[in-house]
């Protein structure tokens, strides 16, 4: 499905709502990876915060309970290169498909409401972490957990949602410690 969003199509961009679109019933977990791709390699800070902003709206809805994944309309609109995400999914997907082997239905906390709800809130914060300008590749390590909770999320596989999990609270510490670090430098200038 990404390969196809990502190579199919006309023009030099593809907007959001393209993308949540293309991606149909698997639209919460597959829009998380598809937003959460860009977060796993070093960014200039616009893009970990435009993607930040339609992951937390994306987890909201999880958390709120929704079954049809809802872009507002300005949202939808927006756009990235196409070139960008072809570049993007081609250099991640070898890895995702790997991964997919080893994914099936089992721990079905991810299709339980209640799991979901919790995942939401993790992805929530997970989201405004990678709104925040923090420094020293302060985007990658919550991008990476988003992207395995996605995985997870859209294949049913609740051991892949909680090494997800797991992987969000290592993410937490990392950018924590990172942030303190920025903040006491700060301090040390002023």
């Amino acid at each position: 499905m990404l390969h196809a969003i990502a190579h199919e199509g006309d023009g030099p961009r593809i907007s959001f709502g393209d993308i949540v679109a293309g991606l149909r019933n698997r639209s919460f977990g597959l829009s998380m990876l598809v937003f959460s791709l860009p977060c796993c390699l070093p960014m200039p800070p616009g893009i970990p915060a435009a993607c930040g902003v339609v992951i937390v709206l994306i987890a909201l809805q999880m958390l709120a309970g929704q079954e049809r994944l809802w872009l507002p309309r300005a949202m939808a609109a927006r756009s990235v290169e196409r070139a960008d995400l072809q570049r993007l999914v081609d250099r991640v997907l070898p890895y995702v498909e790997r991964l997919e082997r080893f994914c099936r239905p089992r721990i079905l906390l991810a299709s339980e409401r209640m799991g979901k709800a919790a995942i939401g809130l993790v992805v929530v914060v997970l989201g405004v972490i990678l709104i925040l300008p923090i420094p020293i590749l302060g985007n990658v390590a919550p991008g990476i957990a988003i992207a395995v909770i996605a995985i997870g999320v859209s294949e049913r596989d609740g051991v892949i949602v909680l090494t997800g999990l797991f992987s969000a609270a290592l993410a937490i510490a990392v950018t924590s410690a990172a942030a303190w670090a920025a903040l006491q430098g700060l301090a040390f200038i002023f």
